[in-house]
């Protein structure tokens, strides 16, 4: 820990001198692109070791820290040392100040806003000390393949490729974007499991910091506030930032990208931030390539167009800023191309005589005609009259399965947000005629002003973010674009007078509260329950299952490998060990590792001499379902294997111990 902590401070005192150097107006500024050079520069080493398979904790420690003092003595360029690192403190020191002065900001406003904001600050505080202790792991994603990709770059010590079953959804291992999992793996090398769930806090006050300062533009600041404040509680998000889900991490990169592309200012250097951002919103999401596109390309065009006297300079810049989305974005969709002759693989099927793209895969654009499940397709949307009965039913009174993920938005975004960002939309479409009347008339009043041209390149990159969604029933997915929306949200404000912005903010505060507290299940602990799973001892405390904490927990709120095989598992399955699974287990892959993530996972294709090859292996451990025709020969007398349980909560399948050699 100490280890981590302090290569960490480098980086941040790295990235706040680039921050320095890039010169950003204002303390909220200076916090989301100091967010977005950290993860960037905590990102090159683990690609560059990772890429080249020589991934380890001591290795990338001391490649780190010499990285990062570089890119600081870079950063200070022909200033002095004495000066250079004064003005850096001082910025380190406005970062340090931030919470307490947006605490101080919410009380002068003495209205709803207050205690909104300061409810979001502590419930930021309380689920990121909860994530410590608390084994969570929320959906199945987590399990299924977000903390495997984790787990295999620390056992591969790379990005090699893993071997690995083509059913049951574990190639998304290979072939998912990982810059988000490499973030939290950034911090799990140093440490162990307890830290992953973590991570996605930290990029918290560059998402807030984002739709405020989109927000601001036009907004009083207590109303921008608000609305910052109303991404982080809307369900969707409060509810998997004590995961490592990537849908946060994620979202924070897209709002970030999008401020910098359609900053009312654009100088180069701005350009360049919006390149960094959007690479790493790339490189951490597939669904974050059309947002890349889309404010990439605005982007672009302004910088070329407002370089007066620089075209040259505007150019090579625009050039630069794609090279740079590229190359960070590249890696994964590369090596997909290069093994698996499909850079989307392995969920992007798509076949065309005409274009010559044949792209081998499980599922193509909208194949399936199950319009209402979205079954056998990538696009998984049903009719709009579906999903507005959806949004707009009273919350949680019908269950229909993972769409009912549609109530995760919250009411602050279904009854506030998305109403006037749909009139917003339609008077932004009017700004080209009405600027055309302005000319025809010469009548230079009736023009646009900045503010709603500003507007309107957001909601430009707003609406194909929406059209070319494929669930938009799947609120997480759309964090990044409520955001944006929000950020539309305060130019209506603004436009609208004080009364409709402080009205706007004080509907948002209290229904994002209201919505917070309804959420089913309830994903957060009382105090009496965290004190429960903190006094519990670790590692026992990461093998705990939410039932010992308080009966009424939902499940997937802690643990969900069961206590008895969790302990053993921590006990005899150490360093080096290996643990065997076959081809009808590839769905919680991420049980099988220690909590440091230093034994091995491998598979071993299922059939008539399966036991045999299990034991060439040298596993110690082997997972069988229980609805496999193997259980009953690893679970013989003769086999040479010992049954210990049921790995999971769900208990589909039970672990074996080698008692033969």
């Amino acid at each position: 820990m100490c280890l981590s902590l302090a290569l960490n401070a480098l980086a941040l005192l790295a990235s706040l001198a680039l921050a320095v150097r890039y010169r950003p107006a204002g303390r909220v500024e200076l916090v989301v692109a100091t967010s977005m050079l950290w993860n960037y520069l905590v990102m090159v080493p683990v690609y560059g070791l990772g890429l080249t398979g020589h991934l380890t904790a001591r290795t990338l420690a001391l490649v780190s820290g010499l990285f990062f003092a570089s890119v600081y003595a870079a950063a200070r360029g022909r200033r002095t040392f004495r000066e250079f690192d004064l003005e850096v403190l001082r910025k380190l020191w406005t970062l340090v100040r931030l919470p307490s002065d947006t605490a101080i900001a919410a009380l002068r406003a003495r209205s709803l806003v207050t205690p909104f904001v300061l409810f979001t600050l502590c419930m930021i505080a309380w689920t990121f000390l909860t994530a410590y202790y608390t084994p969570s792991w929320r959906q199945w994603d987590a399990l299924w393949y977000h903390e495997p990709i984790v787990g295999f770059t620390i056992q591969n010590h790379g990005f090699s490729i893993v071997d690995l079953p083509q059913q049951g959804g574990a190639q998304k291992i290979n072939g998912y974007p990982r810059l988000a999992e490499m973030t939290q793996l950034w911090f799990v090398i140093f440490t162990d499991r307890r830290v992953i769930d973590m991570v996605n806090h930290l990029l918290t006050p560059a998402l807030m910091g984002g739709v405020y300062l989109l927000a601001r533009r036009s907004a009083e600041q207590s109303v921008a506030l608000a609305l910052g404040a109303t991404v982080l509680c809307m369900p969707a998000t409060a509810m998997l930032l004590g995961s490592d889900y990537v849908d946060t991490h994620n979202a924070a990169f897209v709002v970030a990208g999008a401020h910098f592309a359609t900053r009312p200012t654009l100088r180069l250097r701005d350009a360049w931030m919006a390149a960094v951002c959007l690479g790493l919103a790339a490189a951490s999401k597939h669904m974050a390539i059309m947002p890349a596109l889309v404010f990439g390309a605005i982007c672009a065009v302004r910088a070329v167009a407002n370089a007066r006297g620089r075209r040259l300079a505007g150019l090579g810049t625009v050039l630069a800023g794609v090279a740079l989305i590229v190359a960070t974005a590249s890696p994964t969709y590369l090596r997909n191309w290069i093994h698996f002759k499909n850079p989307f693989w392995p969920d992007f099927k798509f076949d065309s005589d005409r274009l010559g793209i044949h792209w081998p895969g499980g599922l193509e654009w909208g194949a399936s005609d199950a319009v209402d499940a979205g079954e056998g397709r990538i696009n998984m949307n049903g009719p709009l009259e579906t999903l507005l009965d959806d949004l707009y039913r009273i919350p949680y009174t019908v269950n229909r399965g993972h769409m009912t993920q549609a109530y995760e938005y919250g009411l602050a975004i279904t009854s506030i947000v998305i109403p006037i960002v749909f009139f917003v939309v339609l008077l932004l479409a009017l700004t080209p005629l009405r600027d055309l009347a302005a000319r025809v008339s010469r009548r230079p009043a009736w023009r646009a002003s900045e503010a709603t041209r500003n507007a309107a390149l957001l909601a430009v990159g707003l609406l194909p973010m929406l059209w070319f969604a494929p669930a938009l029933w799947g609120a997480r997915y759309q964090i990044g674009a409520v955001g944006i929306a929000l950020g539309l949200v305060g130019w209506a404000a603004g436009r609208g007078g004080a009364g409709l912005g402080y009205g706007i903010a004080g509907a948002v505060s209290v229904l994002s509260i209201v919505s917070f507290f309804w959420t089913q299940p309830r994903f957060w602990l009382w105090w009496g329950e965290a004190k429960t799973i903190a006094a519990i001892p670790y590692p026992e405390r990461e093998v705990t299952q939410a039932g010992a904490i308080n009966p009424e927990l939902d499940a997937k709120v802690a643990s969900a490998i069961l206590k008895d095989v969790g302990l053993l598992r921590e006990k005899q399955v150490g360093p080096g060990a290996i643990v065997a699974f076959n081809s009808n287990y590839g769905t919680y892959l991420a049980l099988l590792w220690n909590n440091e993530f230093s034994n091995k996972i491998v598979w071993v294709p299922e059939g008539p001499d399966y036991v045999d090859r299990v034991a060439a292996t040298g596993a110690t451990w082997t997972y069988c379902g229980y609805g496999d025709p193997l259980y009953s020969k690893l679970k013989a007398k003769d086999s040479g294997w010992e049954e210990l349980g049921a790995v999971s909560t769900e208990r589909w399948g039970a672990a074996f111990r080698r008692t033969r050699w």
